[in-house]
Formats: C-alpha cells, sequence, structure tokens
C-alpha cells in the first residue's frame, strides 16, 4: 500500500492546554519593601536562566514572609514563586512539597474556600499533569474549580479556566467523553456573558468541535464549525485572511471523515482567500494547493490533482530552497500521482529526493523515511525490480524496529 503523506499526525487539540505554572505578579509602588525587592529580583533571574541567583534571592523573601504577623499573601506566593523555581530547574518533587504547602497554608487561613487556595490548587494540577499523575491532577482541579465557583460565580474567567483544565486532562488521556461535559459548560457560560453570537464563542465552538471530531462524531462537530465560521463571517467579511483557519478546520473534518466531495469547495476558497490576501506565490498558498491536489487525488482526480501539487512545489523551491523540509510531502504526493497514472519514471526520483530530503531535516530514523521508502518499495515492485525493492524495504523494515522495539515480559 503506497501511503500518502496528507493524513499525517496531528493534534486534535488546537486551543485548549493547560496553563502550567505561572509566576505571581508581585505589586510594583515606588518604594518598594525588601520583599518585593527580593521577589521581583528573583523572578528576573528566573527568567534569565540563572537558577542559583534567583533561589538565593527568593529564599530571602520567603524568609522575610515568614516573619509577618498574621495570614498573610506574601508568605504563599514566595512559596510559590520557589515552586516555580524548583519546576523549572527540573525538580518537581520539591516544587510538589512547596505547592502542598501552600495549599496547607490557604487551608488554615480565615478564608479557607478563598480564589487564592484554587489558585495554588490549579498549580499542583498542573505541575501533577507535567508528572503524569493524573488522578492526583484532577483532584486538584475539581478541588479548585469548586472553590474557585463558588468564591467568584460560575461565569469567572479563572472559573473558565479550571473547567478548560480538566476538559485539556481528560483530552492528553484520550478521554473524550468526560471532557465533552466541561467544554459544553465553557460553551454554555460564554454564551450567557456574551451573547449567541460573540467572536469569544469560536473558541470554544472550535475546541468542542474538535472533540467530537476525535470522537468520529461528525455530524456535531461540523454544525459547531459552521456556526464558528459564520459567527467569524459575520465580524471579518467572507474574504478576509482570518477566516482560514476556521475554513482549514473544516477542510479537515471533511477530509477526515473521508467527506471528499465536501471538503474540496472548502479549499478552493481557501485557495481564492490566500492568493487574494498573500499572492499567488507566498509559500501559505503552496500549502493549500498540496492539501486540494491531494483531495483531488483522493477521488480518483489526477488529472485535476497533478498541476495543483507541481505548482505547490515550484512555489516553495522559489520561496524557500529546493532543500526545505516542507517539500517532502508535495513531492510524495506528486509521485503518488504519477504511479496512479502508470508514469513509473517520473515518480522514480521523485520518491528517491523525498527519502534524501526527508532524512536531511527529520533524521534518518524518521517516521517519514519509512513511509518513504515503503511507497518507494511499491514503486519498484510495481517496476518489477525485485532485488531493489527488497532493498529498500529492509531499511524500511529497520528503522520501523528501532522506533518500536518489542515489548518483553520479564522473567518470572
Amino acid at each position: 500500500m503506497i501511503l500518502s503523506y496528507y493524513d499525517r499526525p496531528s493534534s486534535i487539540w488546537r486551543c485548549l492546554a493547560i496553563t502550567l505554572l505561572t509566576i505571581t505578579l508581585v505589586g510594583c509602588s515606588e518604594d518598594k519593601t525588601p520583599w518585593q525587592l527580593h521577589s521581583e529580583q528573583g523572578t528576573t533571574l528566573m527568567e534569565q536562566g540563572k537558577f542559583p541567583e534567583a533561589e538565593q534571592e527568593l529564599n530571602a523573601a520567603l524568609e522575610l514572609a515568614e516573619k509577618f504577623e498574621g495570614p498573610d499573601p506574601r508568605l504563599t506566593q514566595s512559596i510559590t514563586n520557589l515552586a516555580i523555581l524548583h519546576n523549572a530547574k527540573g525538580e518537581p518533587e520539591q516544587a510538589e512539597a512547596l505547592l502542598q504547602k501552600a495549599v496547607a497554608i490557604q487551608e488554615q487561613g480565615p478564608k479557607p474556600q478563598s480564589a487564592e487556595l484554587a489558585a495554588s490548587l490549579s498549580n499542583l494540577g498542573a505541575l501533577y499533569v507535567t508528572q503524569k499523575k493524573f488522578d492526583q491532577a484532577q483532584t486538584s482541579f475539581e478541588r479548585a474549580l469548586a472553590v474557585r465557583e463558588q468564591a467568584l460565580g460560575p461565569d469567572d474567567p479563572e472559573v473558565i479556566r479550571d473547567l478548560e483544565n480538566l476538559a485539556a486532562l481528560f483530552v492528553r488521556q484520550s478521554q473524550y467523553a468526560q471532557a465533552e461535559p466541561y467544554l459544553k459548560r465553557v460553551l454554555d457560560s460564554r454564551e450567557r456573558t456574551t451573547g449567541t453570537e460573540a467572536p469569544e464563542l469560536i473558541e470554544p465552538l472550535n475546541n468542542l468541535a474538535l472533540l467530537h471530531r476525535a470522537q468520529e462524531q461528525y455530524d456535531q462537530a461540523e454544525a459547531l464549525l459552521l456556526r464558528a465560521l459564520a459567527i467569524k463571517e459575520k465580524q471579518i467579511g467572507l474574504t478576509n485572511p482570518h477566516l482560514l483557519g476556521s475554513l482549514n478546520n473544516l477542510a479537515l473534518l471533511y477530509s477526515t471523515a473521508k467527506q471528499f466531495p465536501q471538503a474540496t469547495p472548502v479549499l478552493e476558497r481557501m485557495l481564492t482567500i490566500s492568493e487574494e490576501g498573500f499572492g499567488k506565490e507566498h509559500p501559505r498558498v503552496a500549502i493549500i494547493l498540496n492539501q486540494l491536489g491531494e483531495i483531488y487525488r483522493l477521488q480518483d482526480q489526477p488529472e485535476q490533482a497533478i498541476p495543483l501539487i507541481q505548482r505547490a512545489i515550484a512555489i516553495i523551491e522559489k520561496a524557500e530552497g529546493p532543500e526545505h523540509s516542507s517539500l517532502t510531502g508535495p513531492l510524495n504526493n506528486l509521485a503518488l500521482l504519477y504511479v496512479t497514472t502508470g508514469q513509473y519514471e517520473k515518480a522514480e526520483p521523485l520518491f528517491q529526493r523525498t527519502i534524501t530530503l526527508t532524512e536531511q531535516t527529520m533524521g534518518k530514523d524518521h517516521f517519514r523515511v519509512e513511509r518513504a521508502l515503503r511507497n518507494y518499495t511499491a514503486l519498484l515492485r510495481k517496476m518489477g525490480r525485485t532485488e531493489d525493492a527488497v532493498t529498500q524495504e529492509t531499511r524500511a523494515n529497520a528503522i520501523h524496529e528501532k522506533n518500536n522495539p518489542p515489548v518483553t515480559s520479564s522473567p518470572g
């Protein structure tokens, strides 16, 4: 089987991601206290990668904060800043202990259900995600959501972030059904606060659509993407290049669902917008030409596909040079078209060039090298060159074995 570069691995998640630890902003004034000076200097040094000096400053700030009377937010802020530092240094255990300490201090304070406690719980959850401690992360995020919702109300932006964190956590584990109610809550909240046609709805609509696409619920995903597109069109017009992201999401949905006739006019519209917005020789135009050409190939229409992909290659070579990594996909796809039309002599040098470029730009053991080798092997067999085919197939098998070592059980 000859493989296309069109259906390549891609992230289903575009906008939504768990926000990892962030530095709490230190208040500014003309007459800064020693605690402020140490904190600001420590965070600045941390951002510069000067970890030993940063740790010294942040420890000095913590020592001062520990002497403040009564419950003081500067104490938990100092602890959190140190946790961020240890996380940046690759010391998650120390960061975890510090964040747990911050949570404990806030739980014992006069307002145990405060937004500050929720922030510490959210930070702790994000740290657990980086450690792949997903159960603990879920517990922390759920507590953060409950505390923050009680303290700030269901539609506060920070509550929305908690909902998105939980959704992203489940998506990371491919637990799409569990993520869905949180994304629906985000969308419902945005609709309540902004109305049903506000631009702020585009992101949650897209995120929920991508989730449905991952679950192969294509009709639901299509309805959401069309709604997001309509909102954006009303906001910026029908030919604005900023529509390309929404149109691309829709084209990818149709392609994933193998609804190629529906994908074709969407990509044609993208091509027109890109040519008018960026010029006919822009690399962005080449990307869409390759996508459109591949859609035509998948519909057994090589006569429409070949000139599109030829044009894409010419644009990339002119703009980026003849050895740019973005050429590997179009070269492979053009070779596939030549195979389909029986033009084996034209396909062979393209497969060879694809292999060489992929090795140069992605490494000799990259999975794309294996894919290109298998495409070349299939062509060689069609040409009756069995010995050459075995040579290329052996190389492909070696890459596959290196990237997918066999799982062996431990002796009992």
